[in-house]
């Protein structure tokens, strides 16, 4: 039978207690860094081990994969208004957001050479969580640097790092940031950086989005002080089908600006902002597409993201912060109802640190995802966190 609304608010009020005190004890885990015999080449060991406890309450289906172990705006279900649809809540433990990594670095013939590889465990294939639980390992870096250069795999050009909010999840405000990690040339200099990434496209109603001759351009230029950064971000790139009979490209564009700014004493406030037309897969975690095949035309989908978080200092050991994202998407006429149309979240947490590596926490989430034929599903998550930084 239906949950009722006050059924639904007396579970998530129970999930949240329990949430608090199964985060009691902390994780262990040991730190290295050393050099090579000749002392030139200096290397470290790195990473976390996380424990995440997530209480996850949908009202328009269930969820699962990857949807349950992060916040992931594209997998919140929807059904249509008054449709009967059962709600679901479900609680997972999980491991698989740690992660581990190596790093060595160098001066050869008067140049700079480095070296960084990281891997975790989510989204992998593996055992199940009947007997095992056993994952398999997942590249999320491995690139080198030359002087200026990088050569690899790592975060986009065009994602601040330094304005992503604390989080107790694997990721706030997905919706409103640019996020996303693939190969590439990467040139820097002061400030600014620019780089030739790998292209692929992301198109609803083609089959083979793998393809691409001309790598996207993305860049950046930071304006830094005291007060804190705020960034310039640029994406522009080609969106190409290339099946059957269809042989189709569109350029696509995206900019705006993040940053960090301090606030008070010990405060700050970060954000995000970016409007494109064709930026779709670089935003949002795969909710935004580049483009819609009609009448095997490539059109491209404009979207606007918003991202915002205050963060807190109680003292100093603990911390909360409030955090707002929207993805706004605008699909070309003739777009299948099933596409998204937006999504939206806030997310209130608090994090202790009891010592520097220790991190404790605690969110609640609440998200809604609507799609363009109207339907619209809602997710509420408490997830509670025991991490280890090493």
């Amino acid at each position: 039978m239906k949950s009722t609304k006050t059924g639904r608010l007396a579970r998530t009020a129970f999930f949240s207690s329990v949430t608090a005190a199964l985060i009691a004890a902390p994780l262990a885990a040991s730190a290295y860094s050393f050099t090579d015999k000749s002392g030139k080449v200096q290397m470290s060991i790195g990473g976390y081990a996380k424990l995440s406890v997530l209480y996850s309450d949908t009202d328009k289906g269930s969820m699962s994969g990857l949807a349950r172990d992060i916040y992931l705006p594209s997998a919140t279900p929807v059904a249509a208004s008054g449709a009967t649809v059962q709600d679901s809540q479900v609680l997972d433990f999980t491991a698989r957001e740690s992660r581990i990594n190596f790093k060595g670095k160098t001066d050869i013939d008067g140049h700079k050479v480095g070296m960084t590889l990281e891997i975790d465990f989510l989204g992998t294939s593996g055992g199940t969580e009947t007997v095992s639980n056993s994952y398999s390992p997942r590249l999320r870096h491995f690139f080198f640097t030359f002087d200026n250069w990088l050569f690899g795999q790592t975060w986009s050009t065009a994602m601040d790092t330094a304005a992503l909010a604390e989080s107790v999840d694997f990721l706030a405000a997905p919706e409103g940031i640019v996020f996303i990690r693939q190969a590439m040339a990467r040139y820097s200099r002061g400030n600014f950086q620019v780089a030739l990434e790998n292209p692929q496209s992301f198109v609803d109603g083609a089959t083979d989005g793998d393809v691409g001759v001309v790598p996207d351009l993305t860049g950046n230029y930071k304006f830094k002080g005291k007060w804190g950064h705020v960034r310039l971000n640029g994406i522009l790139r080609q969106i190409t089908v290339d099946e059957g009979t269809i042989d189709e490209s569109e350029m696509g564009y995206g900019f705006g600006a993040s940053g960090k700014i301090k606030v008070f004493a010990n405060d700050d406030i970060r954000f995000s902002a970016m409007y494109g037309d064709g930026m779709g897969r670089y935003t949002s975690l795969g909710l935004v597409r580049d483009g819609v095949l009609i009448n095997n035309k490539i059109e491209t989908v404009k979207s606007t993201i918003l991202s915002a978080a205050y963060r807190h200092v109680w003292n100093a050991k603990s911390s909360s912060n409030i955090i707002l994202s929207s993805a706004d998407i605008d699909n070309p006429t003739g777009s299948g109802g099933g596409l998204n149309k937006g999504s939206t979240s806030i997310q209130i947490n608090y994090l202790y640190r009891p010592v520097k590596q220790v991190t404790y926490g605690i969110m609640v989430l609440g998200a809604e995802r609507e799609t363009e034929n109207g339907d619209k599903g809602e997710l509420t998550r408490i997830q509670g966190s025991a991490k280890y930084s090493f």
